[in-house]
C-alpha cells in the first residue's frame, strides 16, 4: 500500500513501474490506490521514458494506452523496440487520433508479429487513407502470399525459440538465487567455514527457543536501504544480483536468522546486525569472524538495536580502541550509562562537538559540555 500510495523512496521511472505492476494487483484496495497515484502523475514528465529501449515492456505498453498521454509521448513508445506488440493491438482498436493509427501502422515489424493489428487498423473507422494502404500491403504481401506466410512461421518460431531461452535462463537465475535452507545460504557463500555449531546451541539455550514462524510485517528489513547505507560507508560492496537473495533471508523465520548472523559472512552480518530482532542483531556479536572495523562501523549506526550498542560498549576489548567509544558516544540510540562511562576518555576536542551535537541525549551533551570547560579552562 505504501508503494501504491507513492510513498517510497522511489525515483520517477520506478514510481511508474510500480505503480503500473500494482495497478494488476490481485487486492481490491491496492489496484484502487495504485490507479488513483497513476491519475496524479504527469504523463509528459516520462517522455524520456518512453524512449527508452531498456524500459520494461509492461510500462510502455501501459504509455501507449494512457488516457491522458499527449500523442508525441504516445507515438515514442509506439516506436520503441521493447513495446509490447499485444498493447499496439489494443491502442489500434481503441484509438480515434488518426495520427496515432498512422504510426502504428509504420512499424511494419509488429504488424507482421501480429496481424492482429492489421485487423484493428482495418476495423478502425478512424483510419486515414495511408494507415489503412499501409495495413492492406503488408496483410497482401505477408500473409496472402505463400513466400510472406513462411516468412510470418519463421519469424514467429525465433521469437517463440529467443523467449523460450530467455524464459529458461530466467528460471536458472532464480533457481541460483532462491534461498530455501541451510544448504542454499552455503551454496551462495554466506555461511564461514570453521565456525564451530556449539556458539548457535549456546545462544539458543540462554535465549531460545527460537520461532521458526515467519517475521510479521513490521518486523521485516527495509534490505535496499541497509545495502544502501553499508555502500555510503564503504564497508563492503553488495551487487544488484544479492539483494534478492538477503530479501529472502530476511523473511526466514528467528532460529534461521540466528544461525546465519552467528555463522554468516561479512555481508551477512553486516545486514542482519540491523535486524528488528534484537535475538537476531544480537546473534552477530556472537560471530567470532567479526573484525575491528566491522565494531566501529556497528558502533555508528542510528538504526541498530540499543541491545547491540550495550554489548559493544561492554566488551573490553572492543572498547580500547578510541574510534568505537567515540562512535558510541556519538550515536544517540547508546545506552546512556554507557555513553556517560566513556566520555572521560574523549579527547578535549571532540568534548567540544559532543557539546553542540543536538541529536545526542541532553544529558551526554551537557556532561561533555562540562568536561570541556573543565579541560580548557574557557
Amino acid at each position: 500500500m505504501a508503494a501504491a500510495r507513492g510513498l517510497l523512496p522511489f525515483s520517477n521511472e520506478e514510481l511508474l513501474e510500480s505503480l503500473v505492476a500494482l495497478s494488476r494487483d490481485a487486492d481490491l484496495g491496492v489496484r484502487t490506490t495504485a490507479s488513483a497515484s497513476l491519475d496524479a502523475l504527469k504523463p509528459e514528465s516520462f517522455a524520456a521514458l518512453a524512449a527508452d529501449p531498456n524500459a520494461p515492456p509492461d510500462v510502455l505498453g501501459f504509455m501507449c494506452l494512457w488516457p491522458r498521454a499527449s500523442r508525441e509521448v504516445i507515438e515514442t513508445a509506439i516506436f520503441n523496440r521493447a513495446t509490447p506488440d499485444s498493447a499496439l493491438v489494443i491502442l489500434a482498436q481503441r484509438t480515434k487520433d488518426p495520427a496515432i493509427l498512422e504510426a502504428v501502422s509504420l512499424k511494419q515489424q509488429s504488424l507482421i508479429r501480429a496481424p492482429g493489428i492489421i485487423e484493428a487498423i482495418l476495423a478502425n473507422p478512424a483510419r486515414t487513407f495511408e494507415a489503412e494502404r499501409r495495413a492492406s500491403e503488408v496483410r497482401q504481401e505477408f500473409f496472402e502470399k505463400q513466400f510472406g506466410a513462411q516468412l510470418v512461421a519463421d519469424e514467429r518460431r525465433a521469437r517463440a525459440e529467443a523467449e523460450a531461452a530467455t524464459r529458461a535462463e530466467e528460471e536458472k537465475r532464480q533457481q541460483l538465487l532462491s534461498v530455501e535452507g541451510i544448504e542454499d545460504l552455503i551454496r551462495l557463500g554466506l555461511i564461514e567455514e570453521g565456525v564451530d555449531d556449539s556458539l548457535i546451541v549456546e545462544y539458543e539455550s540462554e535465549f531460545g527457543p527460537f520461532a521458526e514462524s515467519l517475521p510479521e510485517p513490521h518486523e521485516q528489513m527495509n534490505v535496499e536501504q541497509i545495502v544502501e547505507d553499508i555502500h555510503a560507508a564503504e564497508m563492503t560492496q553488495i551487487t544488484t544480483e544479492r539483494l534478492p537473495v538477503f530479501q529472502q533471508i530476511a523473511l526466514m523465520s528467528i532460529k534461521d536468522r540466528v544461525m546465519l548472523a552467528i555463522k554468516g559472512t561479512r555481508e551477512a552480518r553486516l545486514i542482519l546486525v540491523r535486524d528488528p530482532n534484537r535475538l537476531v542483531a544480537s546473534a552477530v556479536m556472537r560471530n567470532p569472524r567479526l573484525t575491528d572495523n566491522e565494531i566501529e562501523y556497528i558502533a555508528s549506526v542510528k538504526s541498530i538495536h540499543e541491545d547491540v550498542l550495550r554489548q559493544v560498549g561492554m566488551n573490553r576489548a572492543w572498547v580500547k580502541s578510541y574510534a568505537v567509544i567515540h562512535n558510541l558516544v556519538r550515536n544517540p540510540r547508546t545506552p546512556i550509562g554507557i555513553s556517560l562511562g566513556f566520555l572521560n576518555r574523549i579527547q578535549t576536542r571532540d568534548l567540544r562537538a559532543l557539546a553542540l551535537n543536538k541529536n545526542i541525549p541532553d544529558v551526554i551533551r551537557q556532561t561533555s559540555n562540562r568536561l570541556y570547560i573543565k579541560r580548557s579552562g574557557s
